[in-house]
């Protein structure tokens, strides 16, 4: 490629060929734009009224697809707390809880829960007989709470999660202050749609359904319910429900950005209203009406179900009505009505699980006028173009031809500064500033360049400080701070890609659960810095003893967690074994508050096991059978 000086570039260039061929160029191209200035308003028109067409339908099935891919994800968590809670009443009797919360009997005659411990609130009805079976379900039925809490946690869509039974058992969480101040005193579950409508003669099915949209008895305000019954045999236990609040629906689906000003509105097959934003009532020229409502002054103690005195179908424009019907009918998403003498756009698009449909207005005026006022600029454009030419190049050719040469020399020489700059940045320790050549665009050009040297400098050194910290950071984070060896949060994420490589190369894992003995005794007896010292030497004790492959997890407290990689049960029990000779043998040489024992539960990877919880399980129950026996032994 032949290369040429910026001297003869503008000479040969701007002298001799640009100015002529780009002013017949700007003369051809404003005769094309005046031209075609009217077809191309008239194109617009129809592309802008097609284009939104489609966007606003792909918005419409983008929200709605949404809400049901969410409204799927909830029957799937509904179905399986269903068969969660099904399965905990046929095994009820096998379970045993070691921490049971607290009862009491509030003034009122409720049966209550009366501290939060993390869970559900629990009330029970004042009719309902307390004895030592429902007493026993109460605390059994804390298993659900780990589950509940989880839901909630990940679903910012969802109020709470309950069970209600068929005694008249209310467990609710998020956790309820003074429940039973909330809930009637002789509450009856069987009143209320989100226990009915489960039952064996509305549901056969058994499956989890949908309730109406009703008043929450817990004061949450509209919402609907997810609710599965829990079957013991052909016995119904209860019902086990997900809340979700009406504003959180409409806000997913009344949040379209629609452009052009347009609004949109919520009805049910019955043409009722549930939701309806202020423009929909100008361009329906409705007026404000007085709604019925309920007051939270006095408990619900019975379903009362939603209702709304705007019904769309009883719009004077039967002709809107009409259509309304038919698109509800026949699952139309887009149409054309005239409303009080204007054009609108009509879409609408079906929400599966429920009998709603989103409807939405989009006034066609609003986008005509825009494209005529794009046709006014257009126009006032063009002229303003035809008398800039006219003046600029007339007076451009002269300024030109007399100034080329300084105009060269000027601004080659700091461009070949900024061009050298730029060779070498990035590839030296010291950096060298470019100087002001008094070019405004260069000069702002060298700043920019200046800038750029010593934000990559400062940013180089940043990021290496800040991957050092990182590192850092990360090594703090997955450590125990008092023994220094690693923590629950290493386990959790170093297991679930171990268990991985375990279960591919069928490979062997067995694992100790140690528990110091009697360590509450000797906190309250000797204090929390003698009992920090007890797990210390418990961890100094296990690294004399352990290989260093094996991995040492303090899950919390008096509590210690031995991975042994590659070692087979009994292996493991040996080296249990040694443990504990280890520290027996070590208790002479130290100080009547320093003498200590531990247990140990033992178990080993299976093939069918998932997550490494699974194997924590059975060392867990070993270690409980251990403690039984005597403590300082293993099992």
């Amino acid at each position: 490629m032949n290369k040429i000086t910026l001297k003869k570039l503008i000479y040969n260039s701007y002298l001799k060929t640009a100015l002529t061929s780009i002013l017949f160029i700007e003369v051809v191209l404003v005769f094309l734009y005046f031209s075609s200035n009217n077809k191309l308003v008239n194109a617009t028109v129809d592309f802008v009224l097609e284009d939104l067409k489609l966007s606003v339908i792909d918005r419409v099935n983008s929200t709605t697809s949404i809400i049901n891919e969410k409204f799927n994800n909830l029957e799937n968590l509904s179905a399986f707390l269903q068969n969660e809670h099904q399965n905990f009443f046929f095994y009820k009797d096998n379970i045993t809880l070691d921490n049971k919360p607290k009862f009491d009997f509030a003034p009122n005659g409720m049966y209550y829960k009366t501290e939060n411990n993390g869970g559900s609130s629990v009330v029970v009805s004042k009719n309902t007989k307390i004895d030592d079976d429902l007493k026993d379900k109460l605390i059994k039925t804390e298993l659900f709470d780990k589950n509940f809490k989880s839901i909630i946690n990940n679903n910012k869509m969802l109020d709470a999660v309950y069970f209600n039974s068929h005694d008249n058992i209310c467990r609710y969480y998020p956790f309820l202050e003074d429940s039973f101040n909330i809930f009637p005193p002789d509450i009856k579950m069987e009143n209320y749609n989100f226990y009915y409508e489960a039952d064996l003669k509305n549901n056969p099915s058994k499956g989890p359904v949908w309730t109406d949209v009703y008043l929450d008895p817990a004061g949450k305000g509209w919402m609907i319910s997810l609710i599965a019954p829990i079957y013991n045999n052909d016995f119904l236990e209860g019902v086990t429900g997900i809340d979700i609040t009406l504003n959180s629906i409409i806000k997913t689906l009344l949040d379209l950005q629609l452009p052009f000003d347009g609004a949109s509105f919520i009805i049910n097959k019955k043409g009722e209203v549930i939701v309806m934003e202020n423009k929909i009532k100008t361009f329906l020229s409705l007026k404000d009406e007085e709604k019925g409502g309920y007051f939270l002054k006095d408990k619900i103690e019975k379903t009362v179900l939603f209702e709304n005195k705007i019904n769309i179908f009883d719009y004077e424009n039967k002709q809107f009505v009409k259509l309304l019907k038919n698109l509800i009918d026949g699952g139309k998403v887009f149409d054309e009505v005239v409303l009080n003498e204007n054009k609108y756009l009509l879409f609408s698009k079906k929400v599966n699980i429920t009998d709603w449909f989103l409807i939405s207005l989009i006034p066609e005026n609003q986008i005509i006028s825009e494209v005529k006022e794009l046709e006014n600029q257009n126009l006032s454009i063009g002229y303003f173009i035809i008398v800039f030419i006219i003046v600029f190049y007339f007076i451009f050719f002269i300024f030109l031809y007399k100034k080329a040469k300084d105009f060269v020399s000027t601004i080659n020489n700091p461009l070949s500064k900024i061009v050298e700059f730029t060779k070498t940045l990035g590839n030296k320790s010291e950096i060298n500033s470019l100087e002001h050549c008094g070019i405004e665009e260069i000069d702002s050009l060298n700043d920019n360049f200046n800038n750029l040297a010593q934000e990559l400098d400062k940013r180089t050194k940043r990021l290496i400080q800040s991957e050092s910290k990182r590192k850092e950071n990360e090594k703090l984070a997955n450590t125990d701070q008092l023994t220094k060896v690693y923590n629950r949060r290493f386990l959790e994420d170093f297991s679930s890609r171990y268990m991985k490589i375990v279960k591919r190369e069928h490979n062997t894992l067995s694992l100790l659960l140690l528990d110091i003995d009697n360590f509450k005794t000797v906190n309250d007896t000797y204090g929390h810095d003698v009992g920090d010292k007890v797990i210390k030497l418990l961890v100094k004790r296990l690294k004399t003893t352990v290989r260093d492959n094996d991995i040492i997890v303090r899950l919390g407290g008096d509590e210690f967690l031995v991975l042994l990689p590659s070692t087979p049960i009994d292996n493991a029990r040996k080296v249990a074994k040694k443990i504990l000779d280890v520290i027996n043998s070590l208790n002479k040489f130290e100080s009547e508050e320093l003498k200590f024992t531990v247990t140990i539960g033992s178990s080993e990877y299976k093939k069918t096991d998932v997550h490494i919880n699974e194997i924590i399980n059975r060392a867990d129950n070993a270690l409980y059978k251990a403690k039984k026996l005597g403590k300082n032994q293993l099992i």
